[in-house]
């Protein structure tokens, strides 16, 4: 399992953070999703054997918006504690 952090582009309101859980959630490989809007981030637990950070770049794109990966180690904050790489 592998985890991103990615910068969404585009989200108007937080009803845009249901539309951009859906479209990642679609993709095959990707186990878990959280969105926040006041971050405009999406934060993607995936199997990096199904599906990669490109995919899900594409998917955004489809549904209007843009998306920027971030570094766990340049995030603030916990992604989780999944992998003990961004110390959550």
């Amino acid at each position: 399992m592998q985890t991103e952090i990615l910068n969404v582009t585009g989200m108007k309101s937080e009803d845009c953070t249901e539309t951009v859980m859906r479209a990642i959630k679609s993709i095959d490989g990707v186990s878990n999703v959280s969105v926040s809007y006041p971050q405009n981030r999406a934060i993607v637990q995936f199997d990096e054997d199904l599906t990669a950070t490109q995919e899900m770049a594409a998917v955004l794109a489809r549904s209007g918006y843009g998306v920027k990966k971030v570094a766990l180690e340049e995030s603030s904050g916990s992604c989780g504690g999944c992998c003990g790489k961004c110390g959550g």
